[in-house]
């Protein structure tokens, strides 16, 4: 997309948009291209890896970790969590949403920058390399060395392979025992 489409379209789709939230769009726009959707409420980019889907929203929803700011961009990956880790990484961040089913794991918070650490961390966590409060702990830290300019590995990018395809990830799950008797 050239400047002049990308200023057409930002003018057309998202200019009354807040300003961090047309700030983000920019950068996403920049990245990723034009999205796949878009309404006056959000945007939308399928497989731009790594991610396999990513929605910015006008609207944000608050959130005080690890300082206060609003959730706007939502950005979701094939990700197999064991079922008992669930909980850990509910303990670290409510702004990670695990489904089993699908086999994807999605985080959401105002900054790609932002995603990336949260993901980074929820893979340790799954990984048994930190627990919940270690994972605050150290998300706290990673967010102090940003803001005072210290280089941080964190948020650049993700460290770990992302699974091409849900079909390496999703869990279907098991017919509940009463239910594989009444087929019989």
């Amino acid at each position: 997309m050239t400047p002049t489409e990308a200023a057409a379209w930002v003018k057309a789709n998202i200019a009354d948009w807040p300003t961090l939230r047309l700030h983000v769009a920019l950068e996403l726009l920049g990245r990723y291209g034009l999205p796949q959707e878009h309404t006056r409420r959000h945007l939308v980019w399928y497989g731009n890896a790594p991610w396999k889907r990513t929605v910015l929203e006008r609207e944000g929803v608050p959130h005080n970790f690890p300082r206060r700011h609003e959730d706007i961009l939502e950005q979701t990956i094939n990700y197999r969590v064991p079922e008992d880790k669930i909980h850990e990484l509910a303990a670290y961040n409510g702004s990670i949403v695990v489904d089993r089913t699908r086999g994807e794991l999605t985080v959401h918070c105002d900054s790609e920058q932002a995603n990336i650490i949260t993901f980074n961390i929820a893979d340790d966590i799954v990984k048994g390399d930190r627990t919940a409060d270690q994972g605050l702990g150290y998300h706290a830290q990673v967010v102090r060395g940003l803001e005072i300019g210290e280089p941080e590995t964190y948020p650049r990018k993700l460290k770990f392979k992302v699974a091409a395809s849900a079909q390496e990830t999703a869990d279907a799950g098991e017919v509940a025992p009463l239910l594989r008797h009444l087929g019989d």
